[in-house]
């Protein structure tokens, strides 16, 4: 018979602190009823059938899982069978004054703990509808010793369960701060990387020997080594001269050697050699020699690419500026305007002037307007950004809500709305709907692609009768189908909801 269940190592958690002393509190009760039964009634056929019912039901209760499986029938009919024997087994021993009458109360413990409240409620029920059966039984059984026997097994139903809520309680806030800090420790992470990244390439970026023009330059230095009668330049894409080296570099070259980086064609070296053709050996010497400003002008595209994210954050943090503060204080002078026309207090030509001062104040929010969505144009939508102001929307009594994206970039303009709205109906679903107490927004969004989960624990629904009226999924379904995306839906009723979205970015 085992006491600890296994694979219990190192310290135990609560649920596992709680299935030792349930099956301690059984085999001990049980020991102290079969002893006592053969020490009052001796080795009768009535004490061996008590022991093994009670051994029955002491094997049934040590199987049920703590806590017990969402919306399983196990627990409940094994606890249910457990106490029907030991009912039973006392009935046989000598009524309420067996030993067996304790059996009960460990059943109790083990629903308490087990299911809380909802299942210690009616094994308690069944206990005291087996005492009051065993007493209405007895000729020698005293009221007061049916209610002093029954109000135990209530109390008992009634602390343990408490304790079992306390306990869960506990546990989730546990786990929900653990989420958070983890959550919080791995943005930090990564923002200390990225810090150190970024000193790196402020390092690189304004150091003078590494732009494609340098390059170019130390390139036909060498050029000049291998081909010294030769005349030269480098041309980046869209003819754009980035070195020239000697007299005659008009006209069509006598040859051209192609430089590029990862597959692509970034610029040219053309060579005038007149009448010395170049040798296989030259070639290929000219090609090593021309092939860092490829990779040159790669980087210079990388730190244009970074660039222009920095200037795009600018626009967007000028125009909610616009937008938040500037647009609506000159509104407010508008509206002090119209009241002061209104008043009708005023000369013809203050009249004029005020009409004047109006329609200018007029024009010139419309034309800050238009400046805000200029400035918002092709902007990419950053999903990390989104995430976080749906969590200023939920309420201070709301669920715990845990963010966790990586976003190297924002997904393509075209696909960043979609993107975002379907993170945002997941979200709300969670809030709205699902009766969670915790959901979590996961995911990494690179050059490549997506994914994104929105996760909650709450009750779930049944995905062969998706409640599609309530919850939106057929629309969600084809937001993901406009860009090309897959929408997983995982979840059953009571194991909450979990929404993956995934997206592939067109090359």
């Amino acid at each position: 018979m085992r006491l600890y269940p296994a694979g219990v190592t190192g310290t135990p958690t609560w649920h596992q602190r709680l299935r030792i002393t349930s099956n301690i509190i059984h085999v001990g009760a049980f020991v102290v009823a079969a002893s006592s039964a053969f020490f009052s009634t001796g080795l009768t056929l009535q004490a061996g059938m008590a022991f093994a019912l009670g051994v029955i039901g002491i094997g049934m209760s040590l199987t049920v899982p703590i806590p017990f499986e969402v919306r399983a029938l196990r627990p409940y009919i094994f606890v249910g069978i457990s106490i029907a024997m030991y009912v039973v087994a006392a009935a046989l021993t000598g009524g309420l004054a067996s030993g067996y009458v304790l059996m009960p109360v460990a059943a109790i413990f083990l629903a308490a703990v087990g299911g809380g409240i909802r299942a210690a409620g009616p094994a308690a029920v069944e206990s005291v509808i087996g005492v009051v059966i065993i007493g209405a039984t007895s000729t020698v059984v005293s009221p007061g010793d049916i209610v002093r026997i029954s109000a135990i097994y209530a109390l008992t139903a009634v602390a343990f369960g408490e304790i079992q809520r306390a306990i869960s309680t506990e546990s989730e806030r546990s786990e929900n701060l653990l989420l958070a800090t983890d959550a919080a420790s791995t943005r930090s992470e990564r923002l200390t990387t990225t810090h150190d990244l970024l000193e790196d390439l402020v390092t690189v970026a304004t150091s003078p020997d590494i732009n494609a023009v340098a390059t170019a330059h130390d390139a036909l230095r060498d050029v000049g080594v291998i081909t010294p009668a030769a005349s030269a330049q480098i041309i980046a894409d869209g003819d754009v001269v980035l070195a020239r080296r000697g007299p005659d570099v008009d006209g069509h070259p006598d040859s051209t050697i192609p430089i590029a980086w990862q597959g692509r064609q970034l610029a040219r070296l053309d060579l005038w050699t007149g009448d010395s053709p170049l040798s296989p050996e030259e070639v290929e010497a000219l090609e090593i020699t021309a092939a860092p400003v490829g990779l040159a002008i790669d980087n210079d595209l990388l730190l244009q690419r970074i660039a222009g994210i920095t200037i795009q954050r600018e626009r967007v943090r000028l125009a909610r500026e616009l937008h938040d503060d500037i647009a609506p204080s000159i509104a407010s002078v508008g509206l002090a305007l119209d009241m002061a026309l209104m008043t009708g207090d005023l000369s013809e030509e203050q009249t004029r002037n005020l009409d004047a001062t109006r329609s200018n104040v007029t024009r010139l929010v419309d034309t800050i307007r238009m400046r805000v969505q200029d400035l918002r144009a092709d902007r990419s939508l950053s999903i990390v950004e989104l995430a976080h102001s749906l969590v200023a929307e939920v309420d201070a009594d709301g669920p715990t809500v845990v963010v966790d994206i990586d976003e190297r970039t924002p997904p393509r303009p075209a696909i960043a709305a979609e993107v975002g709205a379907l993170v945002s109906e997941s979200f709300r679903n969670a809030v709205h709907h699902a009766d969670a107490s915790m959901i979590t927004i996961t995911g990494r969004i690179t050059e490549a692609g997506g994914t994104l989960t929105v996760e909650d624990n709450g009750a779930g629904f049944d995905p062969d009768r998706e409640p599609e009226s309530r919850f939106g999924l057929v629309g969600m379904r084809e937001r993901a189908n406009l860009i090309g995306a897959t929408l997983e839906v995982a979840t059953s009723i009571g194991t909450g909801t979990s929404i993956t979205m995934t997206w592939e970015e067109d090359r």
